[in-house]
């Protein structure tokens, strides 16, 4: 179903060591190959070897394949490209409808030595609806997408250097080869694209010239006499790194993780630490996906935020034990949990376990990300041809781009983005033994150098000293359910910013003064040259930040958006001022 947190998983049948989909009545590749290995080679990587012969110092190449399968393409292409140069980047994208499990995707690939078979088992999620990213290498980045091709064609948000059609063939998986299919990768082609095709199908050919492709036959490969190329017009250049400067506020978990995400990619930056009392300060926090009965992009957002961190140093997978405080809530943890399988959420004795959540140690996380910050209280920020930042009248940094990573400094913030300030206590208490977060009326965390965290109270009032009455509520609470030392206790407060819709904001910041000119989030095409917002996280910056952080300095840098265009439409910075204005009207 098209509002289900999952896709349907493959169906296989093994004939030997070949596997066939019971779905499609189809193998996945060639049963005359010697092995699946010469002909996607063939097929699918030599074309990008011969683009990755043409890569400039710097410069990215995307590619796009239809049909995932068991991921011999792209690893093939991810060793091929371990031969290039490091400052080459390669984005490779795949939707698969029907996703093998993890299992199976194991046992096939144990018969091969692929380089980066490992970090892809350690970061294939379930098979959530979706876009997922996985890196292969620091310079070879998966946007794994599970969904029904042209849902997942119509929600991407980049442009392809060269596709690869490798889905069944169109007399058994009609429902990828059809012309709206082929208009979508038109429109998400930069000029000069390609297409690689085992097919040679007389109805794929016309549907790729009426989208706008020109095509030609080539050499087939085995027993297959000729196969498809085709190309859209224009002459094709590798998208060129950004050389630009990029400046951070804020060194909490958005903050961090921006910088992750550009020190990943080899792009320097100052990150500007205020010190400030937000939630990034608590020693443990939470990650654990939001939940809801309707399966909507907000909470798929979420599902793949959770498993992203997954794969972050300081991250813990402990598993989440949840009790329901009511009648009502425990009705709907249950049919909450009834929509997964339950290795990865199951409903027992009046509680919902989340085996895929855990909890953060931010110190962790920070010092391996990064080893020294700017330290200052910045004021103001203005722009004049790049972006100054302001501690009183000193210049502390200028810069291209700019991201507002802070929630604290709300004073930078725009007004429209209706960013709130929300205060919140945690204590830290002696604990031996603990080994799981339990969520009641508070959470207590597992026992982390010899304390927990117990958390956490949310206070509208967003004042900045220790409110002792709120510190005594949650020790009580913590008391019924785990047994620690009372006289240990040390408080925590913070003050953490969130929206108005308890949704992230993340994106460009638009063009306030002609905002007036758009009706609708997706038609805004003015927006402030290289100011960027990545904050308002609440309560869930442990969950949704690494994600958010990961998408947003893909569209900085021009390349495949780690989020659909759905997703990027709830995290917009002009969403409020857009329904503001239409409840005006």
């Amino acid at each position: 179903m098209a509002d289900s947190y999952f896709v349907d998983p493959a169906e296989l049948a093994w004939h030997d060591e070949t596997p066939f989909s019971e779905t499609y009545q189809d193998i996945y590749w060639s049963s005359h190959a010697d092995s699946p290995l010469s002909e996607k080679q063939a097929v699918f990587v030599d074309p990008v070897r011969t683009m990755a012969r043409q890569c400039k110092p710097g410069s990215t190449i995307t590619v796009c394949e239809l049909g995932f399968g068991f991921g011999i393409n792209c690893l093939l292409t991810a060793d091929m490209w371990r031969d290039l140069p490091p400052d080459r980047r390669l984005n490779f994208i795949s939707i698969e409808k029907h996703p093998v499990s993890k299992q199976d995707l194991a046992q096939l690939l144990s018969k091969f030595e692929f380089s980066s078979h490992e970090p892809l088992l350690a970061q294939y999620p379930p098979h959530y609806r979706g876009q997922h990213v996985i890196w292969l290498s620091n310079n070879v980045r998966l946007l794994l997408i599970f969904d029904d091709i042209d849902d997942a064609l119509g929600n991407l948000d980049a442009q392809v250097d060269l596709w690869l059609l490798d889905g069944f063939a169109p007399s058994k998986n009609q429902a990828m080869w059809q012309p709206a299919l082929y208009r979508k990768m038109f429109s998400r082609s930069r000029h000069g694209a390609q297409v690689a095709t085992y097919s040679a199908a007389g109805v794929v050919r016309r549907g790729l010239e009426y989208a706008g492709f020109t095509t030609r036959k080539i050499d087939g490969f085995g027993r297959k006499n000729e196969m498809l190329s085709a190309k859209r017009p224009g002459t094709w250049q590798p998208l060129e790194s950004c050389r630009d400067s990029i400046t951070i506020i804020g060194a909490g978990l958005a903050g961090i993780f921006c910088a992750e995400a550009l020190t990943r990619r080899g792009i320097e930056f100052q990150i500007i630490d205020g010190g400030d009392p937000g939630p990034s300060t608590i020693p443990q926090l939470a990650v654990m996906p939001q939940l809801a009965l309707a399966s909507e992009p907000r909470y798929r957002f979420s599902f793949a935020a959770c498993h992203y961190m997954q794969s972050a140093t300081g991250y813990y997978k402990t598993g989440v034990h949840r009790w329901g405080q009511n009648d009502d809530e425990i009705t709907r943890l249950q049919q909450i949990a009834a929509q997964f399988p339950d290795e990865i959420i199951e409903f027992l004795d009046n509680r919902m376990v989340m085996h895929e959540a855990g909890w953060l140690a931010f110190e962790e996380t920070k010092r391996s990300i990064i080893d020294q910050s700017t330290r200052a209280q910045i004021g103001s920020i203005r722009h004049g041809g790049q972006w100054q930042c302001l501690e009183g009248d000193n210049v502390i940094s200028s810069s291209d781009h700019l991201i507002l990573a802070t929630g604290f400094n709300r004073e930078l913030l725009p007004n429209e983005l209706e960013v709130r300030a929300i205060g919140g206590h945690a204590v830290s208490v002696k604990t031996g033994g603990l080994s799981r977060i339990i969520n009641n009326d508070v959470t207590v965390f597992p026992t982390y150098e010899g304390r927990s965290i117990i958390s956490g109270t949310y206070e509208r009032e967003a004042d900045a000293s220790v409110n002792w009455s709120s510190i005594s509520e949650l020790i009580q609470a913590a008391a019924k359910l785990v047994e620690f030392d009372e006289s240990s206790a040390e408080p925590w407060h913070g003050i953490r910013a969130a929206a108005r819709d308890r949704f992230p904001i993340v994106g460009q910041a638009p063009d306030w003064q002609k905002l007036h000119e758009f009706n609708r989030l997706s038609a805004i095409n003015e927006y402030q040259d290289g100011l960027h917002c990545c904050t308002a996280f609440g309560s869930r910056g442990a969950t949704h930040a690494r994600l958010a952080a990961e998408h947003l300095v893909s569209k900085i840098l021009g390349e495949p958006a780690a989020l659909g265009l759905k997703e990027q439409r709830l995290m917009s910075p002009a969403r409020f001022a857009i329904r503001n204005r239409k409840a005006d009207e």
